[in-house]
């Protein structure tokens, strides 16, 4: 449990920083369509939270329509997605915290997939799907000329362990 609970913090810290850096763009560019990514920045870090949010009410066994409707949750700006994803990342954090690895072993209710998917593969599916999505958008924009952060794990320990 301390390993996925490693991972949701890494996760977390990730998206925080390609939406601070997204957040500040101009809005041209991340409204373009993007090659390589599920469309445009803007719509693919959208996916992004989306499905993370949906895992999370599944893992946490709340419906998944509790999230909202797909067209209400994907009309909103890309500063509620900011926002969005940090709430996300720290609900995470607090579930997997209050949970134990046997606490995980249920089937979520996933009604695209035709195979069961346990809370545990849906949260190891929430991990490398964002990660995915978040090395699609930061290649798009760096082969577009802007400059992106490095998301290793070991520059978050850094950040966290030396003093400015």
């Amino acid at each position: 449990m301390q390993d996925l609970l490693e991972l949701f913090r890494h996760n977390a810290w990730a998206n925080a920083r390609v939406f601070d850096l997204v957040v500040g763009l101009d809005p041209r560019l991340v409204e373009a369509e993007a090659p390589g990514t599920r469309d445009t920045v803007r719509g693919t870090l959208a996916h992004l939270v989306r499905v993370e949010d949906a895992y999370l009410a599944m893992t946490a066994r709340r419906p998944r329509e509790s999230i909202g409707s797909h067209d209400d949750y994907m009309a909103h700006d890309l500063g509620w997605f900011s926002a969005r994803i940090r709430e996300v990342g720290a609900a995470y954090l607090r579930l997997l915290e209050a949970s134990s690895a046997e606490g995980l072993e249920f089937d979520l209710e996933i009604p695209w997939f035709k195979f069961p998917v346990s809370a545990r593969e849906g949260l190891r599916q929430t991990l490398s799907h964002s990660a995915q999505h978040r090395s699609q958008v930061l290649s798009w924009l760096s082969a577009s000329g802007t400059e992106t952060p490095d998301l290793d794990y070991v520059l978050m320990l850094e950040e966290e362990r030396l003093p400015g």
